[in-house]
């Protein structure tokens, strides 16, 4: 199964980081190639809590549902896609200096849709771009 595993460091609590990240509306603000999120069906930091999704990956749109798995304050927040592309999201911080670092990583499964038209190894090294720009991101926004 591909993955990606990508991490930063930033200059907030790691209670800040995974609240910034548990409220998966900000998505779309650090993760490029997600367009939108919504349908929000109550507190995303409770497992099992819904929402629905638009990806870009390697140019082809996909939709799906996604819902929370674990929400541990100040440590963890994961979440997996249900359809569309089936994928687990996991964020964690841990406390680095005076700041976090912050670690993602995603495990996916390549839709159906995407294998026609483009070629496995090429969507895995665009994946593990628009990771390293996803916590390039959050640097940004987390260090302002």
């Amino acid at each position: 199964m591909p993955n990606v595993n990508k991490s930063v460091t930033v200059s907030r609590s790691p209670a800040e980081v995974i609240e910034y990240i548990a409220d998966v509306s900000n998505h779309p603000a650090f993760i490029g190639p997600l367009k939108t999120v919504a349908g929000l069906s109550g507190d995303p930091q409770k497992p099992g809590t819904s929402w629905t999704w638009v990806f870009v990956m390697a140019g082809v749109e996909i939709s799906g549902d996604a819902e929370t798995v674990r929400y541990e304050p100040g440590r963890l927040f994961s979440y997996r896609t249900t359809s569309g592309a089936l994928s687990t999201f996991e964020y964690s911080a841990e406390a680095q200096g005076d700041g976090a670092k912050v670690t993602i990583k995603v495990e996916y499964t390549m839709p159906d849709t995407l294998l026609g038209k483009v070629q496995g190894p090429v969507v895995e090294r665009l994946n593990d771009l628009d990771g390293q720009r996803a916590v390039d991101n959050l640097k940004v926004i987390l260090d302002a």
